[in-house]
């Protein structure tokens, strides 16, 4: 009875702490306070055995903070040292270790912790496929470090239960086959369909529409080019193609911009807009 006390007592404190930081405007005074909450050892000391519950409250706090930092100041100091609470508490929490690895490489710009905590997972859940698969993943795709996502595709591929996505890019990347769109798209791809967390989804999403842009926009000024060709003088806009029969139809701008022509060059208005932002 004594320790259900203090389990719920501990578990309290810790979500209030949680809400008294969501207080505080002052950034330093955020920073300073949450690095007192409890490493992920102690916690699991102090638990008494209800390691699932503390996980679970952790995690909880894990996405009201990541959702808060991305709506303001797009900066997360104290993302990995939440991750490495949540993993100390529950060692087989897969997505502490798979979405936490992402967005620690792309909105924490931080893949040197992204390895520390993939590399933490593979170590408390050897025979799990998903660790070394993520491992390579993120080498392979933010890195350019092309051997190591090798290695790690392979290793991946081999443990029980390895889906033949695992295999197919640890064969791709030893062919040498790098450094490509259609690469990327694949990869990216592979990982929207075979995820069935939303926030993983939506980086995935990001990509490949990121990706779609530069296919159009390579294939666009390929046109621009055909149509100086032919007439000895560049486009004013894209219409110009469709009149002229070059294009049959403009294809539409992922994320809901639009492309135009600037200087005999096709750009997308999301670029136009982020240097807009840029500049301010």
């Amino acid at each position: 009875m004594k320790a259900a006390i203090l389990v719920v007592l501990l578990a309290v404190m810790v979500i209030i702490l949680a809400y008294d930081l969501d207080l505080k405007h002052d950034k330093h005074k955020f920073v300073n306070e949450l690095m007192y909450f409890p490493s992920g050892n102690a916690l699991h000391t102090i638990s008494l055995g209800f390691y699932t519950l503390f996980a679970d409250i952790v995690w909880l706090r894990f996405i009201q903070y990541y959702g808060e930092h991305r709506l303001t100041d797009v900066k997360y100091e104290l993302m990995y040292h939440i991750l490495d609470i949540l993993t100390s508490l529950d060692a087989h929490f897969s997505y502490a270790y798979t979405l936490g690895g992402l967005m620690l490489t792309h909105d924490a710009n931080d893949p040197a912790r992204a390895k520390i905590l993939l590399k933490k997972g593979m170590y408390a859940n050897p025979d799990d496929w998903h660790y070394p698969f993520m491992y390579a993943f993120i080498h392979y795709t933010f890195l350019k470090e092309y051997r190591t996502a090798q290695v790690y595709f392979r290793i991946s591929s081999l443990k029980p239960g390895a889906p033949d996505m695992a295999k197919r890019w640890a064969a791709f990347v030893a062919h040498l086959k790098i450094h490509d769109l259609e690469t990327a798209m694949l990869l990216w791809t592979d990982l929207f369909n075979n995820t069935d967390n939303p926030q993983e989804k939506e980086i995935a999403l990001n990509y490949i529409r990121r990706l779609r842009m530069e296919f159009d926009l390579k294939f666009l000024n390929e046109k621009v080019q055909e149509f100086y060709v032919l007439y000895g003088f560049m486009p004013n806009r894209i219409a110009e193609l469709l009149e002229v029969g070059i294009l049959d139809s403009i294809p539409p701008e992922p994320h809901g911009e639009r492309y135009y022509i600037k200087k005999g060059r096709v750009y997308s208005t999301l670029e136009r807009g982020k240097k807009k932002l840029d500049s301010q």
